[in-house]
């Protein structure tokens, strides 16, 4: 593998070293996952698009047939997803109080797990200067646990973290409702967002009540701590709003000008 210069001063001489040493064929499996990820993600939009939709049959600029399971997705995949184990991870270690797992739980997890959870979920992350700073999952129903709900038109938000020297600056909120537009538009017929809150996390309390959940009682036998669940009704009206949100936030570029904050989905090339 030929040497990159990804450290170079200027961000768009920094880009094009990366895209043509893809189209070229000089980054290749030596590279690590987590890294293309992270670069790949400093490119714009169509660049990345770019480099991963070529047409059945056609051969892409690495040399590899595109009707096969393309070896860049399966890279920015297993990036995102040993991203993903590190959020986690740093998340229960500076909030220990906002989760059922443990560190070693999230250790003793294959990476093959994580991909799977970003495979059958949607995970949004907002990321600072290479690094995540917050990270938001919505989930289907469990089959098991949530019977009552339509799979097709619920899904529960999960492990909802903010970097602790970023709060209070309102990320969390945009975090979830760029979450909300995200599952939204992977999934149209989303009709509800409901989510568990342990009782004593009383400021995440707030968050989701001044978002405008509400609360929708539900006994939860299986948790060793007390906790509530909200519901969100996404109807026309919420979605609105949200989308709203998002786009302005994109438009201005508030949170990446005040506190060089971005968001995206995990293992996606189409952000919103």
């Amino acid at each position: 593998m030929r040497r990159l210069n990804i450290l170079m001063p200027h961000h768009r001489d920094r880009r094009q070293v990366f895209v043509d040493a893809f189209r070229s064929g000089a980054v290749n499996r030596r590279l690590p996952a987590a890294s293309i990820a992270i670069i790949r993600w400093s490119l714009p939009k169509r660049t990345r698009k770019e480099m991963t939709d070529y047409p059945r049959g056609v051969e892409s600029p690495m040399g590899t047939n595109a009707s096969s399971a393309p070896f860049w997705d399966g890279q920015i995949l297993k990036g995102d997803a040993q991203i993903l184990q590190d959020t986690v991870r740093e998340a229960i270690r500076t909030s220990p109080d906002s989760f059922l797992k443990t560190v070693e739980d999230v250790d003793a997890k294959s990476l093959d797990y994580w991909i799977h959870e970003i495979q059958s979920s949607t995970w949004v992350v907002a990321e600072r200067a290479g690094k995540v700073v917050g990270v938001a999952a919505a989930k289907y129903p469990d089959p098991d646990k949530d019977k009552e709900d339509n799979k097709e038109t619920a899904r529960y938000i999960e492990s909802v973290w903010i970097a602790p020297d970023l709060r209070g600056n309102r990320l969390g909120e945009r975090l979830i409702k760029y979450l909300l537009e995200a599952e939204y538009q992977k999934h149209q017929q989303v009709k509800q967002f409901l989510l568990w809150v342990f009782t004593t996390n009383s400021s995440a309390i707030r968050l989701y009540e001044h978002m405008g959940f509400v609360l929708a009682p539900k006994e939860n036998h299986e948790s060793i701590r007390p906790e509530i669940r909200y519901r969100l009704d996404f109807n026309s009206e919420v979605h609105a709003a949200v989308r709203l949100v998002v786009n302005e936030a994109s438009r201005r570029g508030e949170d990446q000008r005040q506190y060089a904050v971005t968001y995206r989905v995990l293992g996606s090339t189409d952000s919103p």
